[in-house]
């Protein structure tokens, strides 16, 4: 028989995410902080090096470089230059965006099997 998600009623940080993981796999929460933490330091080590990040049907952190530019202070009127930096976009996945469009409490990130239309169970 499986288990239904953990209902989610409010925004998570990132201790409420790690408990309702651990509901889901009903498993205790210290040992879901490892590996919830894991992936968040994997994703950030990845983007600091330069590398893009995609999750299918959730997200892509996009690893982008941005050119000096020359700006404006608009408080002085001065004109400086803004040195060359690395910055992180985040694109959302066109399945995720649909499902949040349609307000569906139960999407899932899963691909589906081959050949089949719907997502995997």
């Amino acid at each position: 028989m499986k288990k239904k998600p953990t209902p989610v009623k409010n925004r998570l940080n990132t201790t409420q995410l790690i408990a309702v993981v651990a509901a889901d796999l009903g498993t205790d929460p210290a040992a879901v902080r490892d590996t919830v933490m894991a992936t968040f330091d994997a994703i950030a080590r990845a983007n600091a090096s330069g590398h893009d990040v995609a999750i299918t049907n959730f997200v892509t952190f996009i690893s982008h470089r941005v050119k000096r530019t020359k700006r404006r202070n608009p408080q002085t009127g001065d004109t400086f230059t803004a040195p060359a930096h690395q910055v992180v976009r985040v694109r959302v996945s066109p399945t995720l965006a649909d499902a949040v469009r349609r307000r569906d409490r139960k999407v899932t990130i899963r691909k589906a099997p081959k050949g089949a239309r719907t997502p995997a169970e």
